[in-house]
């Protein structure tokens, strides 16, 4: 079965062919890794690693990273918010991509040359040999160490022999991809492969806002080339040249609203806006902004291989750039509440590995290099408030019962003033008429705050503006030893020593005055003073009395604000039995409790103060980590390996003013333990191959990125902690058909120490989406509120020994039936089934449903029909054929004052035909 490559079929879930002995299985190919940075069958290999092959890439239509979940159940390729923010995951150990302070914890390696950012490495695949998914850390050999694993992309070589292969595929929501490569020689010596693919679909969402400059939203549209020279200028010698180059341009990723809060609904249905069902599976939204992502990605490496007597030298130099512009409307609505977020991230990066690697075959083997990483980013964010959101605040503020009596009391019914307008006017009354601030305030300032010129929440305000210029440099030293100890026992210890410095200019403009003054404070400064002193046409002058207070308590209303409001609520004593009087300011222990009514009104302040002499400019980072692993060859059809590795992540700066919220403006170096042990074998006369890992892992200071109502926050969550069991096997009852299964349990996933975590969304009327009476809650009440290890005072939760919401199950299950069918024709059937039980989609631990993916499967086929020569395949393929309707994440609306909760779909039903030629 030349067509098929049938021995890559098998090793669908990445377990070796060379097991293989019977004659059902002769045609059955064995699969190498590089892995430990030398040639080995995956048998061989005493690491947690998965494969997918190139022939699987096609049948099961993997198309990019994301696609690979199909495969590998326990990486997680997570897209949110842009294309470019995809974020890779193995075990549940993963780093956000909002951050670009952040490096993965899983890293991103393509023909040996690493990735910066998990968006660089996003583009569709071209010309994969294979795609090597290593579990664990990986301390010794790879160029960055990377505590939860790495993903190596393998690309295929330049060939001397002339050969081609195209591939056209259409499918449904106007999918339209070509890609094809040519190979071939140019000399004796000189050999060159050129491939090039474009990916095109129409988009998953609708936009049917009145105001769209988009309409169909959540496509694809990219293209990648790829060019490379093989030079062989001696027997010893080879020369590998890759260069490559690519754009995406998306308008992607939309996320249309999952739930509404009544407050949020109300403001947007009465301004005007877009209101369309909570229901995120319509395939349809209303924006009238862009999600629009353009990302240019281009590179040059070359890698040098000569092979001296005794061992071989291997240089790998590569230079890459990376220049993304993305603009969303982070709003999700037709109104502009946010004003567009514009997003400017780019960077230049070189690398130089130096290896030298003995031969093999000795009683011991070893290896040893250097590797040397220069990176300059340059990132930029623009998100002020929208030209609707004064009046947003206003109209939302306005739909809470508490803040509609002081509205109709001071303004009269139907004014249609809100909040923002009442926080204004007590300002003023007070500024006015001299009063001044309680002294002493909890915040040391005894002034009460002025209204600015143009008002709160104005266009003006927000972040207009963040610049960072963020330099990386660093360097490593790494060496490996197998000890053979005899033919089947082998000892292998590597280590490697890093130095790392950072250095990082911030220039911020962040004015925002609504977020500079405690609500808390201001709940015991506020008095209701004499409105005439204003200057207000028709007032009478009372003195320093408000009549409008008169017809709150029905009497004489001289006094503080927040008394005088309780009292209205009939209530007459405090909790401590003392009595509530209007002569005295509410006392400071109550002014973060349900006693003080102003405290809605910190869902208005969304950008704290900030400023560039906040960041620091310069820190550095030294580690050595290492491995030891032993291996056992039990015999021909058993291998038993047990492993100890330390891994590392370097700490770095918070390039987001979003660090205002927790006050850790850098964080501190991650880094990784893991104990493994492992069997990979065969039974059943070689008809059954199977690997299976029990892993645990501990992560410590966890480099946490965690949303907090307009942006994310960055911080170290004390560790992590978790462990399970991987299972991968491949059966072949007969020489046609064919199955592979695996999955990944988590037996334990949860947060070592997290002492200062966050609290899940709190509306403008003070009810918390949780349970008040729930006990895991009660740190995020009004009135338990701490100070965290930054001196930020504020609701945070315990998070010591909590389950970190990952799903606990993944599994996938492949079969394929092949046959000739006659006059020199070969077809086949597949198909594939994945399931991942419930996730939350959030750090906070939100309990909504919609805050929470329950658990779904998806089921793929296609069936392929070709010549048996290879010259031509036909394949029709489905993906999620049942329509599941499942999601990818979630978060707290952005720019909204309630609970409001926006989510990204996963892909609809998809399917289309495809036609490859080789020739």
């Amino acid at each position: 079965m030349k067509m098929f490559k049938k021995g890559a079929v098998l090793a669908t879930t990445a377990l070796v062919t060379g097991l293989f002995t019977t004659s059902a299985f002769a045609q059955i190919e064995t699969i190498t890794v590089t892995t430990q940075k030398r040639e080995q069958t995956l048998q061989e290999t005493p690491v947690s690693v998965a494969v997918v092959t190139d022939a699987q890439i096609e049948q099961s239509q993997i198309r990019d990273a994301a696609d690979l979940m199909t495969l590998v159940p326990s990486l997680r390729v997570a897209e949110f918010a842009a294309s470019t923010n995809t974020e890779f995951s193995l075990r549940g150990i993963g780093t956000s991509s909002f951050n670009p302070g952040l490096e993965p914890s899983v890293g991103v390696f393509v023909d040996g040359v690493y990735r910066p950012r998990a968006g660089a490495a996003i583009n569709d695949l071209l010309s994969m040999e294979r795609v090597e998914v290593i579990r664990g850390p990986q301390s010794t050999l790879f160029g960055r160490n990377t505590p939860g694993g790495v993903v190596s992309f393998v690309t295929k070589e330049p060939e001397f022999e002339s050969s081609w292969d195209t591939e056209f595929t259409i499918g449904n929501y106007g999918t339209r991809i070509a890609k094809g490569t040519y190979t071939g020689p140019l000399s004796d010596t000189v050999a060159f492969r050129i491939d090039g693919t474009v990916n095109q679909n129409d988009g998953f969402l609708e936009n049917v806002s009145p105001s769209a400059q988009v309409t169909e939203l959540n496509n694809r549209d990219r293209w990648n080339t790829r060019a490379q020279l093989l030079w062989t200028p001696g027997d010893n010698t080879v020369v590998r040249v890759i260069a490559d180059y690519g754009n995406i341009d998306e308008n992607c990723c939309a996320a249309p609203f999952g739930s509404y809060d009544p407050v949020d609904l109300a403001a947007l249905s009465g301004l005007g806006g877009t209101a369309l069902p909570a229901d995120p599976f319509d395939e349809q939204i209303a924006i009238d902004g862009l999600v629009n992502t353009d990302l240019t990605t281009s590179g040059i490496s070359a890698q040098i291989d000569h092979d001296f007597e005794n061992f071989t030298l291997t240089s790998i130099t590569a230079f890459r750039q990376y220049d993304e512009d993305a603009i969303f409307d982070a709003d999700f609505s037709d109104l502009d509440l946010v004003s567009t977020r514009d997003i400017g991230n780019a960077y230049d990066s070189f690398t130089q590995e130096f290896r030298i690697t003995s031969v093999g075959d000795n009683r011991i083997d070893w290896m040893a290099g250097a590797f040397f990483y220069k990176n300059e980013l340059e990132y930029s964010n623009t998100t002020p408030y929208g030209a609707d959101a004064r009046a947003f605040f206003d109209a939302a503020s306005a739909a809470d019962p508490a803040a509609q009596t002081l509205i109709d009391a001071f303004f009269g019914p139907n004014s249609g003033q809100g909040g923002v307008d009442l926080l204004e006017l007590f300002l003023n009354l007070n500024n006015a008429a001299g009063v001044g601030g309680f002294a002493p305030l909890p915040s040391g300032n005894a002034a009460l705050p002025t209204t600015p010129a143009e008002g709160f929440i104005a266009t003006t305000h927000g972040l207009v503006g963040e610049q960072y210029q963020y330099d990386t440099e660093s360097w490593s030293a790494f060496a490996q030893f197998d000890f053979h100890v005899n033919d089947q026992f082998t000892i292998t210890v590597g280590g490697r020593y890093s130095e790392e410095d950072k250095e990082m200019t911030a220039n911020i403009n962040q004015p925002d005055p609504i977020s500079t003054f405690s609500f808390r404070d201001l709940a015991r400064d506020l008095r209701l003073v004499d409105p005439a002193l204003l200057g207000i046409p028709g007032a009478a002058s009372t003195g320093s009395c408000d009549p409008a207070a008169f017809a709150l308590v029905g009497g004489d209303a001289c006094g503080y604000l927040v008394p005088i409001l309780l009292l209205q609520q009939g209530l007459t004593l405090y909790p401590d039995g003392t009595p509530i009087n209007p002569a005295n300011p509410l006392p400071a222990a109550l002014a973060g409790t349900a006693f003080n009514p102003l405290l809605g009104f910190e869902a208005f302040q969304n950008f704290p103060p900030v400023s560039s002499a906040s960041f620091p400019t310069e820190r550095s980072d030294s580690n050595f980590s290492g491995s030891i692993i032993f291996s056992y060859d039990v015999s021909d059809t058993l291998n038993l390996y047990a492993s100890y590795s330390t891994g590392y992540k370097p700490g770095g700066f918070n390039v987001s003013t979003n660090a205002a919220f927790t006050g850790f403006f850098e964080f501190e170096e991650e880094t990784a333990e893991a104990f493994e042990v492992g069997a990979k074998g065969a039974l059943f006369d070689n008809t059954f191959v199977y690997a299976i890992t029990y892993f645990n892992q501990e992560i410590t200071d966890f480099q946490s990125n965690n949303f907090v109502g307009n942006g994310f926050a960055l911080e170290n969550a004390g560790s992590i902690e978790v462990s399970g069991i991987e299972f991968e096997g491949s059966w072949a009852p007969t020489d046609e058909l064919f199955f592979t299964g695996g999955f990944t349990y988590l037996i334990d996933n949860k947060y070592g120490e997290y002492e200062f975590a966050p609290c899940p969304d709190v509306g403008v009327d003070g009810t918390p989406v949780y349970d008040p009476t729930d006990p895991f809650f009660a740190s995020c009440l009004p009135g338990n509120e701490r100070t965290n290890n930054a001196g930020i005072f504020g609701s945070f939760n315990n998070f010591n020994g909590v389950d970190r919401g990952n799903s606990e199950f993944v599994a996938s299950l492949t079969g394929t039936y092949m046959r000739p069918i006659g006059d020199g024709l070969e077809g086949y059937l597949r198909g594939e089934y994945n399931y991942t039980s419930e996730f939350a989609h959030t750090t906070t631990q939100d309990p909504r449903d919609i805050a929470n993916q329950e658990g779904f499967s998806l089921f793929n086929a296609s069936v392929g029909l070709g010549s048996e020569t290879g010259s031509w395949e036909v394949q029709l393929w489905g993906r999620n054929l049942f329509e599941e309707e499942y999601t990818k994440g979630g978060f707290p609306s952005v720019g909204y004052l309630g609970t409001s909760y926006n989510v990204y779909p996963g892909d609809p039903r998809t399917y289309g035909l495809t036609l490859r030629l080789r020739g």
